[in-house]
C-alpha cells in the first residue's frame, strides 16, 4: 500500500567549512516542490558552502539538486553531494553521492542541475530521505534547491514550511491519535506510516495528529497499521523493533508495567528485555531496540 503523504520537513542549515555561512530557507510542497538554501561567504574571495538536515519526500518519481549563481565568478563549478536513504515497501536501501561526488559547471546565466539516481533496486520509492549539499569552486552566493516531481500514481502532497526544526504533518488530519511516550519528548512511531513487514519502529516528536504515531497496546501487542512491533529474528539485547504480522509470538507480546512504565519482552529467551531507545537518543529516526531492563528513562513509556 502507499505510505502516508506525511511530508517531514528539516531545514536547519550548518557550514561545512569556516569559511561558510548558511540562512534558512523554505520548502513548500506541491508538484514541482523546492528547498532553497540560501549560501553566502563569511569574507571576500572565500568559497561559499552548505548542506541542509533531511528533508523526507514522499512518493518521489525524480529528485534533482539544482543551483542557481546569485553573484560571484561568472563561470565556475559546483560540487554536489547528497546522502540518505530510499524505501519501496520493505526495501529501504542508502543513497549517497560516492567518493567522487559529481562537479557541475555553473555561471551567473545557467543553473547547475543534477538528477538524483535512486538507488538499486528502488524503482517507485514510497519516500526519500535526502540531505544535500554543495561548494562553489570560486566566489559568490548560491541558492542550493531539492527538486521532486511527484509520483503522478500518487495523490497530492501536503503543503508544509519548513523552519529550522522539524515537524511533521499529514494529509489525513488524525486528530487525538494515542500516542505512546517515551525519552524527552519523543513518541513510539513507524516510519512511513507503512503496513510493511520489516519497517522500522523510531522515535519522533510526539504529535497527536500524526496518524504514523496512533498505535494500540491490547492482549500484550503493541500494535500500528495491523501490525505488531517485533523483536526482529528473536535477537534479544540490543536487536532491532520491525513491524511485523501479528501471531502471539513470545517476540512480539510485552507485559507493560505501570509502575515504572516499561515494556518487558514476553520472550525471556535472552533474560528480561525492554524496549529501549538506544543510547537515550533524542534524533527523529532513531531506531527502537530491546535491552536489558534496567529501569532507566530510555525505557520508560506512558
Amino acid at each position: 500500500m502507499r505510505k502516508s503523504r506525511r511530508f517531514v520537513v528539516a531545514l536547519a542549515v550548518t557550514g561545512l567549512l569556516a569559511a561558510g555561512v548558511a540562512g534558512v530557507g523554505t520548502l513548500l510542497a506541491h508538484a514541482q516542490t523546492t528547498s532553497a538554501v540560501s549560501c553566502s561567504p563569511s569574507a571576500a574571495g572565500a568559497q561559499a558552502t552548505c548542506t541542509t538536515d533531511t528533508v523526507t519526500i514522499n512518493d518521489p518519481a525524480t529528485i534533482t539538486l539544482d543551483a542557481t549563481l546569485a553573484s560571484g565568478d561568472t563561470a565556475q563549478d559546483i560540487t554536489l553531494q547528497w546522502q540518505g536513504d530510499c524505501a519501496e515497501g520493505s526495501n529501504d536501501q542508502s543513497i549517497d553521492s560516492g567518493t567522487t561526488p559529481p562537479s557541475v559547471a555553473i555561471s551567473t546565466t545557467a543553473d547547475a542541475t543534477y538528477s538524483i539516481p535512486f538507488p538499486t533496486g528502488i524503482t517507485d520509492p514510497d519516500f526519500c530521505d535526502i540531505t544535500a549539499g554543495g561548494t562553489l569552486s570560486g566566489t559568490g552566493d548560491f541558492t542550493l534547491n531539492v527538486d521532486y516531481t511527484p509520483n503522478p500514481n500518487a495523490s497530492a502532497s501536503a503543503t508544509a514550511t519548513a523552519t529550522a526544526t522539524a515537524t511533521s504533518t499529514s494529509t489525513s488530519s488524525p486528530t487525538n491519535v494515542p500516542l505512546i511516550k517515551g525519552y524527552d519528548g519523543k513518541c513510539l512511531d513507524d516510519k512511513g506510516n507503512s503496513s510493511a513487514n520489516r519497517t522500522e519502529v523510531i522515535i519522533w516528536t510526539c504529535n497527536s495528529g500524526d496518524s504514523a504515531q496512533g498505535w494500540t497496546f491490547t492482549n500484550g501487542e503493541l500494535k500500528h497499521n495491523g501490525k505488531c512491533a517485533n523483536d526482529q529474528g528473536d535477537g534479544g539485547n540490543g536487536s532491532k523493533i520491525i513491524l511485523w504480522t501479528c501471531n502471539g509470538a513470545d517476540n512480539e507480546t510485552w507485559f507493560h508495567s505501570s509502575s515504572d512504565g516499561e515494556y518487558v519482552l514476553g520472550s525471556q529467551k535472552h533474560g528480561l528485555d525492554c524496549l529501549d531507545d538506544p543510547g537515550y537518543s533524542k534524533a527523529n529516526r532513531t531506531q527502537l531496540i530491546v535491552y536489558a531492563c534496567h529501569n532507566s528513562s530510555n525505557q520508560h513509556w506512558s
